[in-house]
């Protein structure tokens, strides 16, 4: 289907590059360590490690009663750490926004953001980018555990978004097959975007399209 009158778009490996994992890993552990001193919560290097990539809430409270702290607790250790250590990157230069971003400025139809992302590392990186004005809309992960549920695959956000920009033919841009699944289920055709990072990653369901760059994004919007 074309004749999309609305753009919802991912973050993190659609307009931000992604960091490497081994480099977010050392940078949480750094600040675990040295900037995180003060927190009631004290994990050992192989907790940091396993908090610094995507968790589930049941691992969450695994760990949280080997520390013998809350879940609540743990989880806002967490997202307070990888917060920070992302929008340091953003700051410095080392998470940026794709050199295809700027292909966005050609469309004329409203934009979106749905991330499984922070709020706040989302809205950061929009302010340093100065790119806040060309969203109507961000919809993403508040730093409570409970927002897990509305990760993508669920809906939740993709939903928000397309309320929020009041059309009626959306289309949804993502890097993982969550973001393909979520899209379905929302009802929106999808456009898997492949960058370095997804290359080769096998994807289980397919998206409405495959494209290589934004700009291929925009081009579909000038078909319709």
């Amino acid at each position: 289907m074309t004749g999309y009158d609305s753009l919802v778009l991912d973050y993190d490996g659609v307009l931000a590059t992604v960091l490497d994992k081994e480099a977010r890993t050392e940078a949480c552990c750094r600040v675990a360590f040295e900037e995180f001193l003060d927190r009631d919560v004290t994990p050992q290097r192989e907790t940091v490690q396993r908090l610094s990539r995507s968790v589930t809430p049941e691992t969450v409270h695994t760990l949280s009663r080997q520390l013998d702290t809350t879940a609540d607790a743990l989880w806002e250790f967490r997202d307070d750490m990888l917060a920070t250590v992302l929008n340091e990157a953003t700051t410095a230069g080392r998470k940026r926004p794709y050199p295809d971003v700027g292909a966005l400025a050609d469309l004329k139809v409203p934009l979106g953001i749905a991330s499984n992302n922070q709020r706040r590392v989302v809205t950061h990186g929009l302010t340093e980018y100065e790119m806040v004005s060309k969203f109507e809309t961000v919809h993403a992960r508040e730093p409570q555990l409970e927002s897990l549920h509305n990760k993508k695959p669920a809906p939740t956000f993709l939903e928000s978004a397309w309320a929020d920009l009041d059309s009626q033919n959306p289309l949804y841009v993502g890097d993982k097959e969550t973001d393909v699944l979520a899209a379905q289920r929302a009802g929106m055709d999808v456009a898997l975007i492949r960058r370095d990072h997804n290359r080769d990653r096998n994807i289980g369901h397919d998206p409405t399209y495959e494209v290589s760059s934004l700009d291929a994004v925009v081009s579909l919007f000038e078909s319709g």
